[in-house]
């Protein structure tokens, strides 16, 4: 097989690790960068890209370019997506500027594929003959999900952002070769009358780096970890803390819980309390996740597969989730435990942890299940495929 020249563009540069759509493409570089040459594109909209997290990608990319784009460009453009009638998030990650630029690094790179991000980054490279598109996750289901956990008087607006983007997710369908998505319920949900040819290219997790850890004492009953700016983030830490654990308090009265992850919100940080303790940013998200007995993660608006629950499980830690959520992950009863309301959750946390045979059962099934199934490399050499 001939090395392949491809473009992969996203709408953030992928390191740290610290987002869902960062672990997965960064995962998918360093894959793919073994049998073809890789080239990457990313627009950033924060602050500028320090060099060692420059350096980070290089390991892998033949070139790197970060596209910056000022405050004023991404107003105007999310304005503009509003009267144009396009998704907001596709007019916040898009400007003519950075569409010149990238159409130059294409010219001058003459690419045998070029790879889109979600559908952020979509528009820049819809007109091109060799293109994949990753819808991920089907945004517009997200947007759906989260409708009423909005003020109301926002509640009209936000419908509508979800109604453009479900026609937009449809239409830019047609304007790309090819499409992959995480899950096939999210494969379902774009409404496209050949939405059965997206590829469904799960994620995956690094088993070898997220491994049980023995030597840390567990201080915590509960952990929940994630991006805690994330809206579905928010509001499950905000179930666990508010809903879930004063009935959990009424038969184990010591029970402590920890939730980690990066950008905690002011809604999050206002959940610490004494048995409550708040993370934010850690060099090593594994120690996070090594302090915990049970991973807890009552997920009711989220879509896709969740990176959580993958980095937990491979770690050794039992897990319990909702349905909505194992309707992606597909693990069974003996790997682990689902819960759809506060008391299934509390009945579930105590359980597992009074019960030590469940607990080593779920631990060893779980990691065996992700092992088995969610391997990056096997994954991946799926997505390698459609290069060919």
């Amino acid at each position: 097989m001939s090395r392949k020249k491809i473009i992969i563009l996203t709408s953030r540069y992928p390191f740290p690790l610290d987002k869902g759509d960062k672990l997965r493409i960064y995962h998918q570089i360093k894959n793919l960068s073994i049998v073809h040459d890789i080239y990457l594109i990313s627009i950033n909209t924060e602050s500028p890209i320090q060099k060692h997290k420059i350096k980070e990608l290089k390991k892998f990319c033949k070139e790197v370019h970060v596209l910056n784009t000022d405050s004023f460009t991404i107003l105007f453009n999310t304005l503009k997506s509003f009267i144009i009638k396009e998704p907001l998030q596709v007019g916040y990650f898009y400007s003519k500027k950075n569409q010149s630029k990238i159409n130059k690094i294409i010219k001058k790179i003459r690419p045998d594929w070029v790879f889109s991000q979600l559908i952020r980054t979509s528009k820049y490279l819809a007109k091109y003959e060799n293109n994949i598109i990753d819808y991920m996750d089907t945004m517009s289901k997200g947007i759906e999900r989260r409708i009423s956990n909005f003020p109301k008087i926002i509640q009209p607006l936000i419908n509508h952002e979800f109604h453009i983007t479900k026609k937009y997710e449809n239409y830019i369908f047609d304007k790309f070769k090819k499409h992959t998505i995480i899950t096939k319920n999210d494969q379902q949900y774009i409404s496209h009358k050949n939405n059965k040819i997206i590829q469904i290219i799960p994620n995956g997790v690094d088993t070898k780096f997220f491994k049980p850890n023995t030597e840390i004492q567990k201080k915590f009953d509960i952990v929940f970890i994630g991006n805690m700016s994330y809206p579905p983030n928010v509001e499950a830490a905000t179930y666990l803390c508010k809903k879930i654990l004063p009935l959990i308090e009424k038969q184990h009265k010591s029970c402590n819980i920890l939730i980690g992850g990066t950008n905690p919100s002011n809604k999050v940080l206002s959940l610490r309390q004494k048995n409550i303790h708040i993370s934010g940013w850690v060099e090593d998200i594994r120690d996070l996740y090594s302090l915990g007995r049970v991973f807890v993660a009552p997920m009711f608006i989220g879509t896709g597969l969740q990176n959580k629950l993958l980095e937990a499980m491979s770690m050794g830690i039992p897990c319990i989730t909702t349905d909505l959520a194992n309707n992606a992950l597909l693990a069974s009863k003996e790997q682990i435990i689902t819960a759809n309301s506060k008391n299934e959750f509390a009945n579930s946390c105590i359980k597992i942890l009074k019960n030590k045979e469940l607990y080593n059962k779920l631990r060893d099934n779980g990691l065996k299940f992700v092992k088995k199934t969610y391997d990056w490399k096997k994954i991946n050499n799926k997505l390698g495929e459609l290069f060919n």
